[in-house]
Parts: C-alpha cells; structure tokens; sequence
C-alpha cells in the first residue's frame, strides 16, 4: 500500500510512527521534531456518518479520532485522547475517552455517549501536572476529567492525530474532520506545528476487480497551512469506495460537513492559553 509522505521529519527526533506500515484504514498525520512538547490541544467537529451494504450485517464496528502523545522516543509509552465512534447494528454511538498506555492500556470513557453529531467544537487538552512533571491532567471541553500515569520523561518529540477505522472500513464514509491541533512549548504557550516537521499516512485499500469490499477503501486528505508553513489542521473525509469491476472504482461520496468558524476555534485556543497561564503563574 502507497503511503503519503509530507517533507522528512526532525533527524534529532528520531523515526515517525507515520513511517510504520498500518494495521488498521488509517489517515493519520505526525508531527516529530526537535522542540520539546509538554502538552497538546486538539479541536474538532464530531464526523456525520453513511454506511455501505455490509453495516447492517457486520456486527459492533469501532472507528476512532484519536491524538496520541509519546514521551519516550522508541514511542512505547504514551497517552492518547479523542472520540470512538461505534456502530452497534442499530445505531452509531458516539463516545469521547482518553487512554493511558503507562503500565499497559487503560480506557477511561468521558461521560456518556451521544446517538449523532452535535456540529460543535470539542476540545481535548493535556497538560502537566506540575513543574517538571511526568503526569499530565486531561481536559475534555476545558473540564478535568483525569491524570494519566507517570510517564518516562516530562515532555515528547512525537505526536500524532487522525483516524484509525476496523473491521468495515471500505463500507464506511465520514464527512470532513479538521483537527486543529497544537503543542504547549517550553513557554507554556500553545504553538502550531511547522509543515516541515510533519509527516502523513493514508493508504488505499485493495480495489482490484474481484477484491472484497471490506478491504476497498479511500480517504481524502489535506494538510491545511498557513503561507508561512504553520499547520492549521489535518482535514480528512471518507468516501465509501467500492471494488471497480472495470477501471475506475466506483465511490460514493463522503457526507457534507458544515464549515468551522475560525473566530470560534481561535476564542478556544484563547481559552485553553488562559487555563495554562492561570495553573503556571507561579513559576
């Protein structure tokens, strides 16, 4: 499978989880570089979603927009947060969460789950706990909602965000998310990521004449950037794409999304900045 590949990414940092080969239909963007990170902020709209054929046959399905948080270069320890969107025959529930790979996987659910999109901004946070800590607080809406374990060091080089689909992934279409997503520097303030330490992954699927649906799959991707190079947001949707019995497959387009007010989205930037300088102002 073909991956997309952004300009290299920081030496210093080491390899990126995007250079590993997926497991799952997966559209992910990394950012790895040389800066530290002592936290994360992450934006987005929950996805409407269409089913192909299968859905109605195929049992649970989960799908997941999740931003994950390394703080060990060999990237074997971290912490993620983000939004499960699973299908249980009936309907899709939508759940938010966060997860703590220190000793193991630990799934801690985010209140209760909704049956449809609210069309709203949610907002996921991770900051230190204190000074030099190597626990973070996890805030869903700019509510805590839990500490995650001691990890290996105080800060990261690596990050990633995006979706990761299983088991119907080629039966499945999602309309556009925009991950806004941004790194608590050594200042302890909120900054966007460089394009040129970025990379990206979004295979294709087997569409072949003959192939199984469940393998055929397609997402459409974009790296939003300023004309300085700061990155606004990993914008991805997915289009159901079935095997083309004659070139070329045939898709079925992704739902619409409403467009993010950007006012919206930097007032909540604003916001999570003030939450940070509020909790640091005596260092």
């Amino acid at each position: 499978m073909a991956l997309l590949a952004a300009p290299g990414t920081a030496s210093a940092a080491g390899a990126s989880v995007c250079q590993r080969e997926p497991r799952d239909a997966v559209a992910q963007m990394c950012a790895d570089q040389n800066e530290r990170m002592y936290g994360m902020f992450v934006t987005f709209v929950y996805p409407d979603v269409t089913y192909g054929g299968l859905a109605p046959t195929a049992g649970t399905v989960d799908f997941y927009n999740e931003t994950q948080f390394f703080t060990d270069d060999l990237m074997t320890k971290s912490f993620a947060f983000g939004l499960n969107m699973r299908y249980i025959g009936t309907e899709t529930d939508y759940q938010p969460y966060w997860l703590d790979y220190t000793n193991g996987y630990n799934f801690q659910k985010i209140g209760g789950y909704t049956t449809a999109s609210d069309k709203l901004n949610h907002t996921f946070m991770a900051i230190p706990s204190c000074g030099n800590c190597t626990t973070w607080d996890i805030y869903y809406d700019f509510v805590k909602v839990g500490v995650t374990g001691n990890q290996p060091n105080p800060m990261s080089f690596h990050l990633m965000t995006g979706w990761d689909l299983t088991d119907i992934p080629g039966e499945v279409g999602l309309s556009t998310t925009s991950n806004r997503v941004r790194f608590l520097d050594g200042n302890n303030q909120f900054r966007q990521f460089n394009t040129v330490d970025t990379s990206v992954r979004a295979p294709d699927g087997y569409c072949e004449p003959g192939a199984d649906p469940m393998y055929c799959w397609h997402w459409d991707t974009n790296v939003t950037s300023t004309a300085d190079g700061r990155v606004v947001s990993w914008d991805t949707s997915k289009p159901i794409v079935r095997p083309a019995v004659a070139s070329p497959r045939t898709a079925i387009a992704a739902p619409p999304a409403q467009p993010e007010d950007d006012t919206e989205i930097e007032a909540l930037v604003a916001r999570a900045q003030r939450l940070v300088d509020e909790q640091y102002a005596h260092r």
